[in-house]
């Protein structure tokens, strides 16, 4: 019988075992949702370390998968950044674009009473003139007599026939008042006549009219005619005119059906009243919204490069060895290495000078000097976001970076969340294959756990059963 006893430790090196006799049958292993087995064997922690290197080996690549997933966070979250700064670079960019734009233009005018000046994109610096010949007007048509506004024969509102030069243009208000007429003129036919009821009789005694103004200058008839063709307008005098006016006395006079002419791009002139020669427009740019609107390029720049330096050397970002990082700095040399063949040539000039540490200095007196002396200069290096110049250079490759559809930066986020997303995804998916096999081997262990209990509890009653008998034949032997 020593042979049993050297196989299966004895009931006094285990500590968890039920040596209760008759109790065989009851003996039991469990397990939890925690991944702790609790068994009733001497080899129940034998059973707990199986199940926890399988789980070990098994969670190994969920291990990795969040590396992997803590990496690209990271990434990321670092690329969320350099896009916050690449952005304000954008916007500053387009504060030198709406520096340079007519808002920025003002207009001195020698004869105000005569013309005013609107200013837009593209106007440039300089004085031109305009004599205003004849400043023109619009043809008018008064009724005839006070308006008929009682309805038809069969009882429905009239249909009129409104003339206007040769055109004739047929309508139908909803009732014969001369106010509804003159509506029903203004909503269809707006863009060509102005139509108002007016009265000219008394309040006690109103006596209705409509009178029609042409919205373009120039003689132009004007009537409106019943449904028997007669006609109940009497064109007012003097009659319309065309205006006239001469740009730069440059011998030619131009007509015009219109008040508001262009005379040169971005500057429309209108026409107030007939002058006595010719009128001075200067426009002039300011240069204080131009140093503001560059110093604040120089500090958005510095930001974007001083992040992008931030992702590389010992103590690197997230992105450190990132192709992004390369294609990123390359844009940032296109924008502060821009030259041109004109006056200005380069940024330098406009005192922006790139240092060896790859940061931009401003000096506002440089500008302030060269736009003194060469303003039409200025212009023509920075051009426009869409018309060339460093405006259009530097607004191009803004939009190749953070275009929400093409852009490389907003791409490269999209395409790292999506892999966030899709590591996410993977690694749940394994978690639960992991408590599915955690779940499956603590039953297992639990059956094989219980099994070998019963076996130690009946080891335990079948060894007192041969020390009593020991005991006895002892006994027996020595009596």
């Amino acid at each position: 019988m020593g042979t049993i006893g050297s196989s299966l430790p004895s009931t006094t090196t285990n500590s968890l075992s039920n040596t209760s006799s008759g109790s065989s049958g009851s003996s039991s292993s469990t397990s939890n949702p925690t991944g702790i087995f609790t068994g009733t064997s001497a080899y129940s922690q034998d059973f707990q370390n199986v199940i926890n290197r399988a789980v070990a080996i098994a969670s190994l690549p969920i291990t990795l998968l969040t590396n992997q997933q803590t990496t690209l966070t990271n990434q990321s979250n670092e690329l969320s950044t350099i896009d916050s700064k690449f952005t304000a670079l954008q916007t500053a960019i387009q504060g030198i674009a709406e520096a340079m734009s007519g808002s920025s233009y003002q207009a001195t005018i020698s004869d105000p009473k005569s013309v005013s000046a609107s200013l837009s994109d593209g106007v440039a610096e300089g004085v031109y003139s305009i004599n205003v010949e004849n400043a023109g007007s619009y043809a008018t048509s008064l009724s005839t007599n006070a308006w008929d506004s009682t309805a038809g024969p069969s009882g429905n509102p009239s249909t009129y026939a409104l003339k206007i030069g040769t055109q004739s243009y047929s309508f139908t208000p909803s009732d014969n008042s001369a106010a509804t007429v003159a509506s029903t003129i203004n909503s269809q036919y707006g863009n060509m006549v102005n139509a108002t009821a007016v009265n000219v009789g008394s309040v006690a005694r109103p006596e209705y009219k409509i009178s029609l103004q042409s919205t373009s200058l120039g003689d132009t008839p004007l009537d409106i005619q019943n449904s028997l063709g007669t006609s109940l307008q009497t064109q007012q005098q003097p009659p319309g005119e065309e205006a006239s006016y001469e740009v730069d006395n440059s011998g030619v006079t131009v007509q015009s059906t219109s008040s508001t002419v262009t005379i040169a791009t971005g500057l429309s002139i209108d026409m107030l009243a007939n002058s006595s020669g010719p009128v001075d427009v200067t426009v002039t740019r300011s240069t204080s919204a131009l140093n503001t609107a560059l110093s604040t390029f120089a500090d958005a720049y510095n930001a974007a490069a001083t992040e992008l330096d931030n992702q590389h050397g010992q103590s690197a970002g997230s992105l450190q060895g990132q192709s992004i990082l390369n294609s990123l700095s390359q844009a940032l040399a296109s924008i502060s290495t821009y030259s041109s063949s004109d006056s200005i040539g380069y940024l330098k000039n406009l005192g922006l000078e790139l240092g060896k540490n790859g940061q931009l200095t401003y000096t506002a007196t440089d500008l302030m000097s060269i736009d003194f002396g060469n303003s039409s200069g200025v212009d023509t290096f920075l051009g426009s976001a869409t018309g060339g110049g460093f405006l259009k250079a530097a607004t191009d490759t803004m939009t190749s970076l953070e275009d929400p559809t093409t852009g490389l930066i907003k791409t490269s986020e999209t395409d790292l969340q999506s892999q966030i997303s899709n590591l996410g995804t993977t690694i749940t998916d394994k978690q639960n294959k992991v408590s599915d096999l955690q779940l499956q081997l603590q039953n297992q262990m639990a059956q094989a756990d219980a099994s070998i209990a019963s076996m130690e509890q009946q080891y335990s009653y079948l060894s007192s059963m041969f020390a009593a008998m020991q005991t006895a034949d002892q006994m027996y032997a020595n009596g």
